[in-house]
């Protein structure tokens, strides 16, 4: 169980700077280029937390089963590869959840 702490808060620590970059990101597309959206500021809102959420369960899992060796889950020392691709399935996911990629029938 130690182990497991260890894992959450290391993993947390080294996912927060990609989990804080990404948040302002889909901020970004949410609510600049994507104008159209007819969603209200807090379930967008909702739907970023939930993106950082899911994200950063995903992190924890592919930490998990990382198939190379440990060093190389960072990438030049600053970048948490596993948190990068949780991201990258966590945002698309998420945004078509929330109703983002909803097309419009007139």
């Amino acid at each position: 169980m130690p182990d497991f702490i260890e894992l959450i808060t290391v993993s947390f620590y080294i996912s927060a700077p990609i989990l804080v970059i990404a948040a302002i990101g889909q901020w970004v597309i949410q609510f600049k280029l994507i104008p159209n959206h007819h969603l209200n500021t807090l379930p967008a809102l909702r739907c970023i937390i939930f993106t950082i959420i899911t994200a950063f369960i995903l992190s924890i899992i592919i930490w998990l089963i990382w198939p190379f060796d440990p060093s190389l889950i960072m990438y030049n020392d600053r970048i948490s590869i596993p948190a990068s691709i949780a991201e990258f399935i966590a945002i698309p996911f998420w945004l078509k959840r929330c109703g983002y990629f909803n097309r419009e029938t007139n």
